[in-house]
């Protein structure tokens, strides 16, 4: 069909268009109403997850400013050829430092409107993005959520929880295997301290991570550790901004254990770091903290040891100061004095062997503290290695009921297909009865005089050609065993049906 008719008339006031004229008159209408490109403001839905991997990315713009649902909606498509001439991949790989388009982002999107006429379909095609707009926006979230936390009091809350001196059992919360977790444990694992990593993987960005990190943080303090550190490496404000939001600073606030996160960059502060008890800049800087935490308390216990040492050596100092001054006493004075001074004596010896009694108990607590995490650790490898072993016996077994049911279905099908088989029917003495090209003929009425047929029997074929008048036939059903119709030509007499 050609757009060169024009539309038809039925009557005075009535104009029919075809499909195609009317599809195009529209197209010509948007051209005209919106010659230019216009700045369109909505929140993105379904986005793809590879979007920054793909030559062309389609997704949607809601518009919720009625309320949480979306009112209206429109399809939108970033296409290649305009991602490389406007320069907007970046916005989907994450390459900007400010901003990556992820769901439910408001964004004001520079677009033009395109209609195509063969499927009728609307769309927006993506030129430009206001960074500027969809950053204000997550800067108007994130005061919210700080409006709201501080009116709850929660804002000072964690950072009241007190961090203990050796904070040697540590909770993480990262994406499992990547650099910031490699980064954290090699700062722990360079220091002369004996730290266990208890490990939640979680998503650091996305749909995911509220939920996520919120249920980490409560599992980990269900497990008494000692801090939770919360980390993740740099990323834009966008990514980052997946920490401003309310379910994540709330969990940190009433965690009754101290949170220590390290998100981002040193420029970057988020919601996450604001209520947390300590933020670091990055996941090294976390390990450092600890690691110095833990070498403070034991300096203060070798400082503690050193100054029970200097007291007993100014005891003793004394002591002999006294001996000399009563050296000048009368010799019947002398024999007091030197008794004096043996039991001063005795009195450092026993003072010492006090304070070495308080050094190497305390070692031993130290070293007790240290086998039973040991311990606990190896523990629970025991009991995760366990349930893995149990999974697997499990899965073993389900896979051998599936398999025998399978074969058990696969019998029964064999066992039909057998009964269904044609030549099963030809076998009995039944035949087909097939035109000149092999098609089969149900009827007689489908048979003209002088036409070729074919009779197949169980053990091969035999031509035939009608000889008598379809239409003068009569109409009875032949009988048992008279099945030949017309008379023998070609290679013999055949059947006329089955």
């Amino acid at each position: 069909m050609t757009t060169d008719l024009p539309p038809q008339t039925a009557g005075p006031a009535r104009r029919i268009y075809t499909v195609e004229q009317l599809n195009k008159a529209i197209q010509a209408a948007l051209l005209e109403a919106f010659p230019d490109s216009v700045w369109v403001r909505g929140e993105i839905q379904r986005l793809p997850a590879d979007a920054g991997r793909r030559k062309h990315v389609y997704f949607e713009l809601h518009d919720t400013s009625g309320g949480g649902a979306a009112n209206f909606q429109i399809p939108v498509a970033l296409l290649e050829w305009d991602r490389k001439t406007f320069g907007l991949g970046r916005f989907l790989d994450g390459s900007d430092p400010d901003l990556q388009l992820r769901d439910k982002l408001e964004v004001c999107l520079e677009c033009r409107i395109d209609f195509y006429p063969p499927f009728g379909k609307l769309s927006l095609k993506v030129i430009g993005v206001d960074k500027n707009f969809s950053l204000g926006q997550l800067e108007a979230l994130r005061r919210e959520v700080l409006a709201f936390l501080k009116r709850e009091g929660l804002l000072e809350r964690n950072a009241a929880v007190p961090l203990p001196e050796l904070p040697l059992r540590v909770g993480l919360i990262t994406a499992a295997g990547s650099a910031a977790e490699r980064d954290f444990r090699s700062g722990l694992e360079a220091s002369p301290y004996r730290f266990v990593v208890e490990l939640v993987g979680c998503r650091m960005q996305g749909e995911q991570t509220e939920l996520q990190v919120t249920a980490a943080l409560q599992e980990l303090a269900q497990r008494g550790v000692d801090v939770i550190v919360l980390t993740r490496g740099g990323g834009s404000r966008g990514d980052l901004s997946w920490f401003d939001q309310r379910g994540i600073a709330v969990a940190i606030a009433t965690c009754p254990v101290p949170v220590v996160t390290a998100i981002g960059h040193e420029i970057d502060r988020s919601i996450a770091d604001v209520v947390a008890q300590r933020s670091c800049k990055t996941p090294t800087a976390a390990a450092e903290f600890l690691v110095a935490r833990v070498g403070l308390a034991a300096e203060r216990l070798a400082d503690l040891a050193a100054a029970v040492g200097q007291r007993a050596e100014e005891a003793l100092a004394a002591a002999r100061e006294r001996l000399d001054r009563t050296a000048a006493l009368a010799a019947a004075a002398r024999s007091s004095l030197q008794a004096a001074g043996r039991r001063l004596q005795d009195r450092a010896v026993a003072l010492e062997r006090r304070v070495g009694r308080r050094v190497v108990g305390a070692r031993e607590v130290l070293g007790r503290q240290r086998a039973r995490l040991a311990a606990t650790a190896v523990g629970r490898v025991a009991v995760a290695g366990a349930e893995e072993l149990n999974r697997r016996r499990r899965l073993r077994r389900e896979a051998a009921w599936y398999l025998a049911a399978v074969d058990r279905r696969l019998e029964q099908l064999a066992a039909k297909s057998r009964l269904l088989d044609p030549q099963r029917l030809l076998a009995r003495g039944y035949t087909v009865t097939l035109d000149a090209r092999g098609r089969h003929l149900g009827s007689a009425a489908a048979v003209r005089q002088g036409q070729q047929i074919q009779t197949r029997f169980h053990d091969g074929r035999i031509a035939s050609i009608v000889t008598d008048d379809p239409d003068a036939r009569s109409p009875r059903r032949p009988e048992k065993g008279d099945q030949r119709g017309g008379t023998e030509e070609g290679s013999g007499q055949g059947t006329l049906f089955s």
